[in-house]
């Protein structure tokens, strides 16, 4: 099987950004530009919108995290806003409902991890269980993180980056070209086994023939 990237460039990619932590190297102009992406704010992350000057597609939410005068700057941009008050699910996941009804298949996440440790958890737990529907990458203060089905995948990497895998909750049948500790056919499921191997080119190569791998590729090289 011919290894492919993560996110497809032609396949239809929103970035969904909320009020969490944003990592300074991030450049979401650029990311919006590479995917050709819909801009989505969950309520509160259209201030780091505004803040960008950046003028999104749809706001979702409770709206308790916008400014009024955020909110109304958008608006009278004619930006879609959709106010859902109901307290059942959290902000990302009602973007996530609605774009997934709309076409949706690729997520990029800025801005839902950093400022609350449970919150943190609970992207991660979204994304897995959206993950048969979809395509994530989310982005931390330190890293990319890639939420992956079965396949064959490839990452462009800098020499010494610290890569680690994780099952999540399980992945069978690991095999690795490209880090300095390789795993062939392994299964990944809880622990540590995993943690901090580190690229020794610009590629790895990673394969798994079920379950589902989380992969982090940390920003701060040796």
């Amino acid at each position: 099987m011919t290894p492919t990237i993560p996110l497809n460039p032609v396949l239809p990619t929103s970035v969904i950004l909320g009020n969490g932590t944003f990592p300074e190297w991030l450049d979401i102009r650029q990311i919006l530009n590479r995917y050709n992406a819909a801009l989505i704010c969950a309520d509160g992350g259209s201030e780091k919108a505004r803040e960008l000057g950046l003028i999104p597609q749809v706001i979702v939410g409770d709206l308790d995290s916008i400014t009024p005068e955020t909110l109304s700057r958008f608006r009278s941009a004619g930006v879609e806003i959709i106010h859902t008050p109901d307290q059942e699910d959290n902000d990302l996941e009602k973007c996530l409902r609605l774009l997934l009804t709309r076409g949706g298949r690729q997520f990029i996440l800025a801005g839902f991890t950093g400022r609350r440790d449970d919150q943190t958890i609970a992207t991660l737990q979204i994304a897995r269980k959206y993950i048969s529907r979809a395509q994530f990458l989310i982005y931390t203060k330190t890293a990319e993180m890639y939420l992956l089905n079965k396949g064959n995948w490839l990452f462009e990497t800098i020499s010494g980056q610290i890569i680690s895998l994780f099952g999540f909750p399980r992945a069978r049948q690991v095999t690795t070209a490209g880090l300095q500790f390789p795993l062939q056919a392994e299964i990944l499921s809880g622990g540590s086994r995993g943690l901090s191997n580190v690229a020794r080119g610009s590629v790895v190569q990673i394969s798994f023939s079920g379950g589902h791998l989380l992969v982090v590729k940390i920003q701060e090289f040796l």
